[in-house]
C-alpha cells in the first residue's frame, strides 16, 4: 500500500492517537511524516521509522504545531506528492490543515482519522476556539477530505452533524495489542497478597492517566459509598490534573481502605496487574475508543463503562459488560454493586466472553482488511477520474 501518514507528536507520550500510528505502520506498511514541536518526545523515541521530521515553532494548546517554515516542508511535500494516498491524524493542528492544502494541490487524496476530535464533549474545551478554526479551516478540510475515519459507529454517530452528507465516513476499529503469551511476572496470588487484597475482594482496575476527565475521583467516590469491604479499586496509571496523593486523600476522608494506587505499569508488568482484577471500570466523560478497555477485556475482565466509552455501544448487547446510560453515579453504584454480588462462574463466563469478542472483532487482521477496503475504494475512485 503506497500509503503515507501524518503524525503530529510521533512518540509514545501521546498516547492513543500514537498506537494507531503504529498499528497503521503494522498493518500495512504506511509511511510516516513527523511533525514534532520542541517540547515533544523528550528522552523518547519515535512510535514509527520517520521518512521525514518537520521540526515546527511550537507553541501552547491548539497553537503547538501552529507553523513550520516553508524549508522544513520541501522533503514532506515530496513524500505527500509519492503517496496514493494520505492519512491525517485529527485537527486543530498545523499539519492537517498544510498536509491537507498539499493534496488538494498535488491531487493526492486524503483520509482524515478523527481520534474522538468532534465528540461534543471534547468540543466543550476551549470551545470558541474551536469553532473558529472549523469555520476557518476545518470545514473545508473535512469537505474536501477523501474519507473520514472512526473508530467506532458511536463516534460516527457524533461527528455527522460536522460532515458534509457527501463525505464518506468509514469506521475501522483499532486493533487490540497482542497479550496472549506475554509473560504476567507475578502470579494473582501473590501480587494480590503484595496489594493487601484477598481471593474474596472484588477487584475493579482503573487503567490510565489520571485525568479529571477519565472521573478517577468520582469512581473512588462511588465505589467508597457502597459500604461493601470486598469492593477494591486498584488504580494503575500516571498522574495527570489528578494525583496520586488526591486519590489517596479523598480515599482518607471517606474512610475508605479499598483503594491501592500503584503509579504507570507498562508491558508485561502492566498485564500482570490486569491479571490480578475481577474488573475493569471507566466512568469516564469520553474515550472515543479506549486502549485500556481492549488491554482489559483481552486479559478476562469484564468491563463496567460510561455512556462516553464509545467502544462500550459496540458489544453493550451482548452481556458481558456493564454499559451504562448516563452519567449519574447512581447508576454506577448499581453496576458496582451487581459487579460485587455476582457469583464467581458467572464474572468467570463474562470475562470469557470480553476476551473473546475483542479477539474476534478487535484484532490485527481486521484492522488491515479494513485499511485495505479503503484504500482500494479511494484508489479506484482516483482511477476512475484520471480515466
Amino acid at each position: 500500500m503506497n500509503a503515507l501518514q501524518i503524525c503530529p507528536n510521533p512518540f509514545p507520550s501521546l498516547g492513543g492517537p500514537a498506537k494507531t500510528y503504529r498499528q497503521f505502520h503494522e498493518a500495512v506498511g504506511v509511511r510516516s511524516l513527523g511533525f514534532v514541536a520542541p517540547s515533544d518526545g523528550i528522552n523518547q523515541n519515535p512510535v514509527v521509522p520517520l521518512a521525514d521530521v518537520v521540526r515546527t515553532l511550537g507553541g501552547r494548546g491548539i497553537r503547538k504545531y501552529y507553523y513550520a517554515p516553508p524549508a522544513r516542508l520541501r522533503k514532506a511535500e515530496k513524500e505527500i506528492g509519492s503517496a496514493d494516498l494520505v492519512f491525517i491524524h485529527g485537527l486543530f493542528t498545523h499539519p492537517g490543515v498544510w498536509a491537507a492544502k498539499t493534496c488538494r494541490r498535488l491531487g493526492v487524496p486524503y483520509a482524515i482519522a478523527l481520534h474522538g476530535i468532534l465528540d461534543p464533549w471534547a468540543l466543550r474545551r476551549t470551545r470558541i476556539a474551536k469553532q473558529l478554526w472549523l469555520r476557518v479551516f476545518g470545514s473545508a478540510m473535512l469537505e474536501k477530505s477523501a474519507a473520514v475515519i472512526c473508530a467506532t459507529h458511536r463516534e460516527a454517530q457524533k461527528a455527522a452533524p460536522y460532515l458534509a452528507g457527501s463525505v464518506m465516513t468509514s469506521v475501522i476499529g483499532w486493533a487490540c495489542d497482542e497479550t496472549e503469551g506475554l509473560p504476567v511476572g507475578r502470579d494473582r496470588i501473590a501480587l494480590r497478597r503484595e496489594l493487601g487484597f484477598s481471593e474474596s475482594d472484588r477487584v475493579l482496575v482503573f487503567l490510565g492517566r489520571l485525568h479529571s476527565m477519565k472521573r478517577p475521583v468520582e469512581t473512588v467516590r462511588a465505589m467508597s459509598r457502597l459500604g461493601d469491604s470486598r469492593l477494591k479499586l486498584l488504580v494503575v496509571g500516571p498522574d495527570d490534573d489528578v494525583t496520586t496523593a488526591d486519590l489517596e486523600a479523598e480515599a482518607r476522608a471517606l474512610g475508605w481502605d479499598g483503594l491501592r494506587v500503584v503509579g504507570p505499569v507498562f508491558g508485561a508488568e502492566k498485564f500482570g496487574y490486569l491479571c490480578a482484577g475481577d474488573g475493569f471500570i471507566s466512568l469516564s466523560h469520553r474515550e472515543n475508543f479506549n486502549f485500556s478497555l481492549v488491554e482489559a477485556m483481552a486479559a478476562g475482565l469484564p468491563p463496567i463503562l460510561s455512556p462516553g466509552n464509545d467502544l462500550g455501544w459496540e458489544f453493550a448487547g451482548e452481556g458481558f459488560s456493564w454499559q451504562l446510560r448516563t452519567e449519574d453515579m447512581a447508576e454506577a453504584g448499581a453496576a458496582i454493586q451487581e459487579f460485587a454480588n455476582l457469583p464467581g462462574e458467572g464474572l468467570r463466563r463474562r470475562g470469557e466472553a470480553a476476551a473473546k469478542w475483542a479477539e474476534e472483532n478487535l484484532g490485527m487482521d481486521r484492522l488491515r482488511s479494513n485499511l485495505e477496503i479503503l484504500f482500494e475504494t479511494v484508489a479506484g475512485r482516483r482511477r476512475t477520474q484520471r480515466a
